[in-house]
């Protein structure tokens, strides 16, 4: 699922396997499967992607140990993919970047939000902003990151779908300190001869998209302060269109989440709050 230009690099995996999370209402009696009580409703009031299916069981697997990034198999299923595809229909716009001084972005002092957002010549692609309230899919895939980063839901920032056609990168970054962790989800694959890596310099490898597939991991220091070694960038596509998705956690609550309630659906079929 990656390939170091480098030196090899294999994942191990993880003792566990995450099955499949799901979220419901706080006051429901009984959890709705993989659905949440803030989504989007149809035409005829029907809710949006609640019958869509998940992945029925979600494999990790430690890429390496120091900084941490674990490496999933199957984190979103391709009926998933194609509903959320389908949401982004006529809405793809140019990518933006944050824009201030590195040294602020970067610091574990900053907190004002995620700097101010403009287009910019060191990213090409194209993308979506998801709400939450648009699909039970949206909601899903964010308790999934939340589950897998430690964190509490209410800090999971709004999903953002990516498009690359060829030609189209995003030059060297970081995703700031703001932002104690990433989840970027690969909706569709390449060929491994098509660009478009994950290309993480300072440590020596780069991620190639695998659909279905994501990668995880931290962006902080111990003092708060961003990891360097977490710059990163996506390399041209060469062919083909490459889809992902911004997945972040964000260090500042995003909204209340108070009524819904994380399900874990265990291998053996039972659930666990």
């Amino acid at each position: 699922e990656h390939r170091d230009p480098e030196r090899p690099l294999a994942a191990r995996p993880l003792a566990t396997a995450m099955a499949a999370v799901a979220v419901m209402a706080a006051d429901e009696g009984a959890a709705a499967h993989e659905s949440s009580s803030a989504s989007g409703t149809g035409e005829e009031g029907a809710v949006t992607g609640a019958d869509v299916p998940g992945p029925a069981k979600i494999k990790a697997a430690l890429m390496i140990e120091d900084p941490r990034m674990v490496h999933y198999t199957d984190f979103v299923s391709p009926e998933e993919v194609q509903h959320i595809l389908q949401l982004c229909e006529s809405r793809w716009e140019r990518s933006t970047v944050s824009v201030g001084k590195a040294s602020e972005l970067l610091s574990s002092g900053y907190k004002e939000g995620n700097g101010t957002e403009a287009v910019g010549e060191t990213r090409t692609s194209t993308s979506v902003h998801l709400t939450f309230d648009e699909s039970y899919v949206v909601e899903r895939i964010a308790a999934r990151v939340a589950t897998v980063c430690g964190c509490s839901l209410e800090h999971v920032e709004p999903l953002v779908a990516l498009r690359y056609e060829p030609g189209q990168f995003f030059k060297l970054h970081h995703d700031g300190a703001m932002r104690p962790s990433t989840v970027f989800v690969y909706l569709t694959g390449l060929e491994p001869d098509a660009g478009g890596e994950t290309h993480f310099p300072k440590l020596g490898f780069q991620v190639q998209a695998v659909a279905g597939t994501a990668v995880m991991w931290h962006n902080r220091l111990p003092d708060g302060g961003a990891d360097p070694r977490l710059s990163h960038e996506a390399l041209p596509v060469l062919k083909g269109v490459k889809y992902g998705m911004n997945c972040f956690v964000n260090i500042q609550s995003q909204r209340d989440t108070s009524n819904i309630v994380l399900v874990h659906h265990k291998e053996d079929g039972t659930t666990d709050k």
